[in-house]
This record gives C-alpha cells, sequence and structure tokens, in this order.
C-alpha cells in the first residue's frame, strides 16, 4: 500500500480492518477500528474466525468472501466479539482481489440519516417521497420526517412494526404486501417493488408504489435488514382509471363504448342459448330525421348525451345499452320477445309530458327517434349478424318514415 493511501485509510473516520482473502487473516486496521477495542481495553484478533462471534471454523470465512465477491453480500450484520464483549455490527464489505476491505458501524444504534448518506447512490436514483428501514428479527420499523409528512402523522406516530403499517393499509391489498415482502425475505431477494393504498390522516387512500431492497444481511446471507422507498403515484393511478374509463366508457355520454359492450352482449347470448331464452337486439338512431346534423357541434353533443341520458333511465336493470356511432346506440334486451321489446321502445319513444319537457330543453326529440329490431335466433346467431340486421331494420324505418321497425 501506498504511503499517501495508507494514511488514508488509517485515519479515515470509519473503522475499518482489511482481511485476506484466501485465509481470513486479518492484515491491517485503522486507528478508529482499534479505538474501539482500546475502549474496552484489548486489541483486535488477527482473523476473521476469532473475530466473529458467528464464524465456527476457517472454512466460514471463505463462504463469507465468496458471497462477497459475487455481489450476493455488501453489508453484513455479524456479532463481533470486543474482548469479552459481544457487539453487534454491521460491515459494509467490499472485495479488492487478494483483499477485502471492511468498513464498520455499529448498528445498535443506526439511525435513518446514516441510512441516507451511506445508501445516497441508491437514494438518488429513486424518485422518493421518503424512507423507512425495517429491521426483520425485531420487527422493529423506523420512518423518515418525508414519509410522515406524506401520510400526514406525527413522526412518533407512524408505524413502529408491520403489523401497524398494515393497519394502515388497504384491506384489499395487504395480503399483496405482505406476499411480496415475505417472499423478498424468504427467497433471499435483493430487490421488491409493489403498489397498494395506504390510509393517511385524513382518512383517504393514498396509492404509493414502495421499492425495497435488501440493506444489511447475516454471515449466512439471511437479510437483516430492509430499506424502503415510498413514492406517492396518486396522479398517475386518477389517469390510469381515466384511461380505463374511456375504453368502457363512452366519455359524452357515459354509456358503454362498442368495444365493452361486446363482452357483454356475447354473454348475454351464451345464456339465451344455454337456457332456450329470447333474446333482442335494437338499433336506436337519435337523428333520423337529419336535424341534430344541421346543428352546432356544441348543441348536438347536448342533443345526444340527453337523449342517452333519458333512454337508459328507461331501460331495466337486465338491457344492456351502449353508443356505437356518435349518433347511434344499441339496446340488448335479454329474455325478451319481440313482441316485449316493441312494447318496452314504444315506451321509449313517447315521453310524458314532463320528460318531453326535458328532451325539448337539452336539443332533444323523441320524433327524431328511429328503432330496428332484430330477434335471436331468426334474425342472426351471432352478435355481429344480428347487429347488421337491427341497422338494416333502422335504415327500413327511416326510408319509410317510421319510428319503430322489426326486422
Amino acid at each position: 500500500m501506498n504511503t499517501p493511501f495508507e494514511l488514508a485509510f488509517k485515519y479515515m473516520p470509519t473503522p475499518a480492518f482489511i482481511i485476506e482473502s484466501s485465509s481470513g487473516k486479518l492484515l491491517s486496521s485503522n486507528r478508529n477500528f482499534e479505538i474501539l477495542f482500546e475502549n474496552f481495553n484489548t486489541t483486535p484478533s488477527d482473523t476473521w474466525e476469532s473475530l466473529c462471534e458467528d464464524a465456527v471454523c476457517a472454512e466460514d470465512w471463505q463462504t463469507l468472501q465468496n458471497k462477497i465477491k459475487t455481489g450476493n453480500i455488501e453489508r453484513c450484520e455479524s456479532v463481533i466479539r470486543v474482548g469479552d464483549k459481544l457487539v453487534n455490527m454491521q460491515l459494509e464489505m467490499r472485495h479488492l482481489g487478494e483483499t477485502v476491505l471492511a468498513c464498520v458501524y455499529n448498528t445498535d444504534h443506526m439511525d435513518l440519516s446514516a441510512a441516507e448518506n451511506t445508501l445516497l447512490k441508491f437514494a438518488l436514483t429513486e424518485s422518493s417521497a421518503g424512507l423507512w428501514i425495517w429491521e426483520t428479527g425485531s420487527d422493529l420499523v423506523s420512518c423518515s420526517k418525508s414519509i410522515a409528512t406524506l401520510l400526514g402523522y406525527p413522526l412518533d406516530q407512524t408505524p413502529r412494526s408491520t403489523t401497524e403499517w398494515h393497519a394502515l393499509v388497504h384491506p384489499d391489498d395487504v395480503k399483496r404486501l405482505a406476499t411480496v415482502v415475505n417472499e423478498h425475505v424468504a427467497l433471499n431477494q435483493d430487490y421488491y417493488e409493489v403498489e397498494y393504498r395506504i390510509l393517511t390522516s385524513d382518512q383517504r387512500y393514498l396509492w404509493v408504489k414502495e421499492r425495497g431492497r435488501s440493506y444489511t444481511k447475516g454471515p449466512d446471507g439471511s437479510i437483516k435488514k430492509i430499506i424502503g422507498f415510498m413514492v406517492d403515484i396518486s396522479p398517475q393511478k386518477a389517469l390510469e382509471e381515466h384511461l380505463r374509463n374511456q375504453a368502457t366508457f363512452d366519455e359524452l355520454t357515459g354509456l358503454l363504448t362498442r368495444g365493452a359492450a361486446l363482452t357483454h352482449f356475447k354473454k348475454q347470448l351464451g345464456l339465451a342459448k344455454r337456457q332456450y331464452t329470447p333474446l333482442t337486439m335494437a338499433k336506436i338512431n337519435l337523428d333520423a330525421n337529419e336535424r341534430l346534423s344541421k346543428l352546432p357541434m356544441e348543441a348536438r353533443n347536448i342533443a345526444i348525451q340527453t337523449s342517452a341520458r333519458y333512454i337508459y333511465k328507461k331501460i331495466r336493470e337486465a338491457d344492456v345499452l351502449a353508443r356505437v356511432e356518435p349518433d347511434k346506440l344499441l339496446l340488448l334486451l335479454p329474455n325478451t320477445s319481440v313482441k316485449d321489446a316493441k312494447t318496452l321502445l314504444k315506451h321509449i319513444i313517447t315521453p310524458t309530458e314532463d320528460e318531453l319537457s326535458v328532451l325539448l330543453g337539452g336539443n332533444s326529440d323523441p320524433l327524431d327517434f328511429c328503432v330496428g329490431i332484430a330477434a335471436f335466433p331468426e334474425d342472426g346467431e351471432t352478435i355481429e349478424e344480428l347487429a347488421l340486421s337491427a341497422n338494416q331494420a333502422v335504415e327500413n324505418g327511416q326510408a319509410s318514415c317510421k319510428q319503430i321497425v322489426v326486422n
């Protein structure tokens, strides 16, 4: 070792020592490591086997240094003999070829600020709202101030154990969170990631993403401490929900879209086939007189929205209504004969005085409605065939100025 580097090692503020890779012999130690022992009127042992309470034989060092060499262990939590005392220490191990550099941290009183400093590189790769540390053996959880701020709790009221943590997690997410973390520990993994909802002080659930990684391990490779970063992902989840709703529900009318309705239609058709029950489909043209097409865009949208909401209120709970074209709706009537379908649809195109007032106030006129009816199995045995048949009936009705037409 060159003199400048030897002096830097000797007087570095972190207690440290160097071990020979092949034998486990302590080759050198710095001043602060020696002071740890001087405080107990003793000196460091000369081998890993005699220094570490966890080491039973020389082969234990070879097993450990192989794990360090392959990167399976970066931080090793061990019980170190200091004279007749046993001190729980955290060792940051770096394989340097023929030697291993061990930097020592007393873990009995390790706090979050120390973890934040020593894991700065990892922290900088995360857009993190806060840091926590979990000691797997004692089940002690320590939260940073930023997590307390995120959840709206005083620091002394943040969770201190997994039980307290899980008490804040949404009941639908607890099992998934526990499974991910337990697998991380049981399988001795280096990293995990999970999303879940957690309760804030104002009694609302916040979507968060938790990223955890092994922080320290025992000489046998078992995980002793885990650090985790919690990130607020509520805006992202809100956007995802909006996009899902856009794919399922029409933005203007709130009705099912064509794609979403197809799943429901096929399910009802399958039931009709298995149970030998009637099923009808109705295509509803909201602008058979081509009046809406002449209105400004905003007025036309209001008319379509008003008509769709009116029709939705008039149908039964089991019926399925979807917007399949800008001014056309598709209505599926399970367990309904053509006769019963005509009765229901006549009820729709003949509003009460109050209903008519609402429709006209929203630029809608039931005289513009034209309905084509197709029946299973007479007019088709698939959803596509029934839709084509109902569409043909609508066109026939529009040409003949009839409001309800059966194909």
